[in-house]
């Protein structure tokens, strides 16, 4: 709704000052928007969050045009007089790295948006409504970005990581088999088919991606890299003879979760300096899902809970009768197969699970 409709003032009769104001806060919000933006596309390699982003630029420039259209804007605009454009501080010309930048501008937008709702409210209510609830949603984003910037961030509470292997779903759906490994207090899902082609590969990806989105639940590749590209997963999981995890890291960008298989204290070390946000520990005991590879027993874990200061996911053999002596050991966080998905009632084994973890604290 444009100024100048019935019971609002004519555009003549606006006043220039407040559409100098509005239109200096929309080129600057505008601005950082794109900034973060970008980084959202081109370091994290989020999709989600720079589409997000991207509507929210949009949606920026419908409210403001609903204030005035931007022709008006641009035909008061007096950079040259702005007093303004002279005035900086030190902390605005130096930047520390890439996040300092997409704080300063997640900053900048909020503070611009702020001061468009406040100006829009004399002139069009429901446009500086719309400016609330943009400025509420970059909060929102705000925290989802930071969580991005920093992969480890996001595995903080992440204490079950349940691992969906088709052949051993006794028939079910995968999808169906997800959701309810969610519903029984699942907090991350890895997909781990050694033996599946591509093209049904990344067909199940794809589903369990959506499943997994709907959730907030971060979802995970076991090994194929292309594939987790391609449907925008949360991060990717390798083992000692897949794609290195600092190979891993440089193609999925800074904010993609990478995990590593891990049998020995030397292997932990190395995925730790080779950038991994989280290792897997084991296997702790024999597993079908890994016959040729030998037990490591609690001995590992105990050294992990003592000397690892990244997350760890004990894994291998894991199951009810087996956890509590994981869990004594030191491990805080249990990463689960056939325990959890070949269950008869896959959420229920998820919780008591779940609960054996919460037993132990943190």
């Amino acid at each position: 709704m444009h100024a100048g409709a019935p019971g609002e003032p004519a555009i003549e009769n606006l006043d220039p000052q407040v559409l100098r104001i509005i239109d200096a806060n929309y080129n600057r919000t505008g601005e950082a928007l794109r900034v973060v933006e970008d980084y959202a596309r081109f370091a994290l390699g989020s999709s989600a969050a720079s589409e997000r982003l991207k509507l929210m630029r949009h949606r920026l420039l419908q409210a403001v045009s609903s204030v005035a259209p931007r022709a008006v804007l641009v035909s008061w605009r007096d950079t040259a007089g702005d007093v303004g454009t002279h005035i900086s501080t030190e902390f605005e010309k130096t930047r520390t790295g890439i996040g300092d930048v997409v704080a300063a501008n997640i900053r900048r937008a909020q503070e611009g948006l702020r001061v468009l709702e406040e100006y829009a409210k004399t002139i069009d209510p429901r446009a500086a409504e719309s400016l609330e609830k943009l400025r509420y949603e970059l909060y929102t984003a705000e925290k989802g970005l930071v969580n991005e910037m920093d992969p480890c961030r996001r595995l903080l509470d992440a204490r079950l990581y349940v691992l969906v292997t088709t052949s051993l779903l006794r028939g079910r759906k995968p999808e169906e088999v997800t959701r309810d490994a969610i519903r029984g207090g699942a907090d991350i899902i890895q997909m781990r088919e050694k033996e599946m082609h591509d093209g049904e590969f990344l067909d199940l990806a794809r589903r369990l991606r959506e499943v997994c989105r709907d959730a907030g639940v971060p979802f995970i590749v076991n090994d194929r890299a292309h594939v987790a590209q391609i449907v925008d997963a949360d991060g990717l999981h390798v083992g000692e003879d897949d794609l290195p995890a600092a190979e891993a890291r440089r193609l999925l960008g800074a904010g993609k979760i990478i995990g590593v298989s891990t049998h020995s204290p030397e292997q932990a070390q190395a995925a730790i300096e080779a950038g991994a946000s989280y290792i897997g520990v084991g296997p702790v005991n024999a597993t079908p899902t890994k016959p040729t590879t030998a037990p490591v027993g609690l001995a590992y874990v105990r050294y992990a809970a003592e000397n690892v200061r990244i997350p760890f996911y004990a894994i291998g053999g894991i199951a009810p009768s087996t956890a509590e002596d994981i869990l004594e050991a030191g491990a805080r966080r249990l990463a689960v197969c056939s325990a959890i998905i070949s269950a008869d009632d896959v959420a229920a084994a998820a919780a008591c699970l779940k609960s054996a973890i919460a037993r132990h604290g943190t």
